[in-house]
Order: structure tokens, then sequence, then C-alpha cells
């Protein structure tokens, strides 16, 4: 990020109009971006909805650290409160940015861009704790098991695999009721964009890791180490 101001900000500046300037958050989840402001304003032909409260932060330090910034959105709507509640796992770890639009300049500088290492949510307002990249330790890290196969139980939520909407078993030409777990298994059944598998888990990593057990080649035993 740039330690310096362009002309027009430095100038907006200078006029003393720094009263004229919200803060933007957006961040990403799957194929959609979430853009949230103090007012409902539209820069660069997005629109960024008024649910943004800046609660603390950023502070900064001449230490190697970015303190959490936490950020509330009021007045959700029922859709993205849900969103927030459905996707819970998938949120947290998403890059979030922090912005400050000059309104005069029509120019942002980032304040903050880390990750959403916390939120918690009910039908009207949420909170979304945001960690920096460079505090590691300030950081709640959602658990995940390490496994080259999918680690949500089918049909649960975060799997979200419904009947009658998704793809159904084309042997039977009814809904799928089992899944072996592994990607070309999610795609048949239309959920690859939540299959939480690590492609890059090998037989030798896991011998690696493990040393070489009976059971080394099944990769799923990798999820024990790290339960």
């Amino acid at each position: 990020m740039s330690r310096t101001l362009s002309a027009g900000i430095q100038a907006v500046i200078a006029e003393g109009k720094v009263q004229h300037a919200v803060h933007l958050l957006t961040f990403t989840v799957g194929a959609n971006t979430y853009r949230f402001a103090e007012d409902r304003i539209t820069h660069i032909g997005n629109l960024y909805q008024p649910h943004l409260i800046l609660d603390a932060g950023p502070k900064y330090s001449e230490q190697l650290q970015l303190h959490p910034v936490t950020v509330r959105l009021q007045n959700i709507t029922l859709e993205t409160a849900r969103m927030l509640k459905d996707e819970g796992a998938g949120v947290q770890g998403q890059e979030a940015t922090l912005e400050r639009l000059f309104l005069q300049a029509g120019e942002t500088v980032v304040l903050f861009r880390g990750r959403i290492s916390e939120i918690s949510v009910d039908e009207q307002e949420a909170v979304l704790i945001l960690s920096g990249e460079l505090d590691p330790t300030s950081a709640q890290i959602p658990r995940r098991k390490y496994s080259a196969l999918c680690v949500w139980e089918f049909k649960d939520a975060s799997c979200g695999y419904s009947d009658g909407v998704d793809p159904i078993d084309p042997a039977t030409s009814l809904p799928y009721t089992v899944c072996p777990k592994d990607l070309a298994s999610c795609q048949a059944r239309g959920r690859q964009h939540r299959f939480p598998g690590f492609l890059t888990i090998t037989r030798e990593l896991t011998e690696s890791v493990e040393g070489n057990t009976p059971d080394a080649s099944d990769d799923r035993a990798l999820a024990a180490l790290y339960d």
C-alpha cells in the first residue's frame, strides 16, 4: 500500500474537507462480491449498501503488527443475514479491504487489507473482525481437516446439496443419497464450489508425515493429526 496521497486527496485535506469522506468495506465469497459503506453510494460503477459502522481501528504502531479492525453491519437484509450465517465458514478467512473514499476527489485510500477472522450475526446485525496479514497471532483461522476428500457431511449446510434443485443421479433419475466425497463426485452433484479438500495431498506427503505404514496411502488419515 502506498504511503503517499495523491495530489487530489492532498488538496481536499488542505481545504479542510476531510469530513466529506466515507469508508468502504469489500469482500468476496465464492462468485459474489459484497460492498458496504456508511451511506448508499456508487463508486466506479459499484453500489455500496448503507450498513457499515467502523467500530474500532485501524491502529498502527512501529511494531510489526497491525491491530485487528472491528466493523459492524447494521440493519442488514434477511438475505444478507442468511448469507453470512449459511456461509459462515466460507466468510471466515476471506480477504477484506477497508478503504476511505474522499468524495470531492473521487479517490480512495486503502486503510486496511486483511482477512475476516471472526464473525457473529443475527437477523439485524453482523460484526466482523478483520485481522492483518502481518499479525498471524491475532487471527482465529477456521478449523479445517487436512484431507484430499471433502470434510462436510453430505447435504448439510456446508455441503448445500438440495434434493430437487441440484443435479440428480443419472443411474436412478433420483436425487443423490450418498457422496464418495472426492472432487469428481462434488462436480457431479453441482457442489464443486463447496469442495474443501486439499488436492495437493499425495501419498508421498502422507508418508512423510505419518511414516510408511499400511494405512499411509489413505489421505483421510491425515485428518486425525489436525483435529
